[in-house]
């Protein structure tokens, strides 16, 4: 099967890729000057592949300031746009019978437990991309084409993400929560990550949008509690929720707020997850 993959170099995009290779699938990758160059040549490359996944985005743990604002709309909804414009471009019989476009938990407050079917959405300006992300798809929805949006919740791998950051901290004794703990943490661990999208590819039936969390929702003092006992070291420290606003500004939100999220329709679909809760993930993440 060939698969075409946006965001294909980063910490998600490189596991997914190994998968699926391993797999046997044949993986395309839609690099940042291939956008640049227009919907032509993006449509040569998407030309009688299977699937699409789109994950392009840049991190939003930044200040959000107007500069980083364009660069996170852009890499989001441009390259949506362009890719969704490629895609119903091409003949129909040369289209994709699959697309799978990336979202994120951040789009659902930080006050109820949400499944898919959740409409209690945050009011701030990752909220609001988010949704102007999945309204970039209607074209797709509108065409009939088979479309998969999913809402990932925080990625679990050694190789990026948060526990990239944090373990090294954590080792040394230097480990904390963020401000109160409370905070939900939904995760999810990489493997499943890549075995839930996986499960989307090789289930005709799977359509709509699918929180990519794992079925236990924790919170910022559970996973700080567990990452300490796994590393055998105190977390004694408290990250200030004053201090994350002087340094990020509005963005602090994403590390002081947290969402409780659900996978209800993945779990409907039959999938079964192999790290559904934290302790799990994080021993199998975590050398020894």
């Amino acid at each position: 099967m060939k698969i075409v993959i946006t965001g294909g170099t980063g910490f998600l995009g490189r596991h997914l890729s190994s998968h699926l290779k391993a797999l046997g699938h044949e993986i395309v990758l839609i690099q940042r000057s291939d956008l640049r160059e227009g919907a032509n040549r993006i449509s040569k490359l998407i030309k009688s592949s299977e699937v699409i996944i789109n994950l392009a985005g840049s991190p939003v743990i930044k200040r959000w300031n107007r500069s980083n604002r364009r660069e996170m709309q852009e890499s989001r909804l441009n390259t949506t746009s362009r890719m969704v414009e490629s895609s119903l471009g091409l003949l129909e019989a040369d289209r994709p019978s699959l697309f799978i476009s990336a979202s994120a938990i951040g789009i659902y407050d930080s006050k109820s437990v949400h499944t898919e079917t959740s409409v209690d959405f945050e009011n701030n300006f990752l909220a609001e991309l988010c949704k102007q992300w999945e309204e970039g798809l209607n074209p797709i929805r509108q065409s009939g084409l088979r479309l998969c949006v999913v809402r990932i919740g925080i990625v679990l791998g050694k190789e990026g993400g948060m526990l990239k950051k944090v373990l090294p901290l954590f080792r040394f004794g230097l480990g904390g929560r963020i401000g109160s703990g409370q905070q939900g943490l939904s995760f999810i661990h990489r493997l499943d990550f890549c075995r839930a999208i996986q499960h989307l590819i090789e289930n005709a039936a799977c359509e709509g949008i699918f929180n990519l969390t794992a079925p236990e929702c924790s919170s910022n003092a559970e996973f700080t509690k567990v990452l300490a006992q796994i590393c055998h070291r105190p977390a004694l420290f408290t990250v200030p929720k004053l201090a994350l606003q002087v340094l990020y500004g509005q963005a602090a939100v994403a590390l002081t707020d947290g969402q409780c999220v659900l996978p209800k329709h993945l779990l409907h679909t039959g999938f079964c997850f192999k790290f559904p809760n934290l302790k799990m993930a994080l021993q199998d993440l975590v050398p020894k």
